[in-house]
């Protein structure tokens, strides 16, 4: 594993990871980010697209409550 490629963020102090024997922990440090990270964007989509669809419904039940918009919107 070179180091320096895997995690840039981390070359300036690569010799100081390479004798404290911590390479493992810098890697389930990225790990355990990333994870939090593509969570919270999928949470974020998933809100999304709730807020989106209840939007849908409000403005479907505003046509139907208005008689003359009711004939021109088709039931199913």
């Amino acid at each position: 594993m070179d180091f320096k490629t895997e995690f840039p963020d981390f070359a300036s102090v690569a010799e100081h990871v390479h004798r404290a024997h911590v390479e493992r922990s810098v890697y389930l440090g990225h790990l355990i980010a990333d994870f939090i990270a593509t969570t919270s964007r999928g949470l974020k989509r998933i809100a999304g697209s709730l807020g989106n669809g209840l939007a849908a419904e409000r403005d479907r039940r505003a046509v139907e409550a208005d008689a003359f918009l009711k004939r021109s919107v088709p039931r199913y």
